[in-house]
């Protein structure tokens, strides 16, 4: 009976790691050197910030399209997080 109920905390640290992997925002910046293999975050912070002038445009193309695969994956998996939450409730 403590597994369907722990259900909606092991997707939430499985939503959580998959945002963490995705974006490594640290170790790109500390070892990748090359543009092409830059994950999105530090490409739009590198490449799309020069000094004092910020393209707002394509900053929040980037955001988009970072948020996107974490948007599906809560789409996804929102029946198990909701069910998991009225199943704990107290009746």
């Amino acid at each position: 009976m403590a597994i369907p109920l722990s259900v909606p905390a092991i997707l939430t640290v499985v939503i959580f790691t998959f945002t963490l992997t995705l974006q490594e925002f640290v170790y790109a910046l500390t070892f990748v050197s090359s543009s092409d293999q830059k994950p999105i975050t530090l490409g739009v912070s590198t490449d799309l910030i020069r000094g004092d002038v910020f393209f707002w445009g394509e900053i929040m193309a980037g955001a988009l399209i970072a948020a996107v695969p974490v948007a599906i994956a809560y789409n996804l998996f929102l029946d198990r997080f909701i069910a998991g939450i009225t199943g704990g409730a107290v009746k």
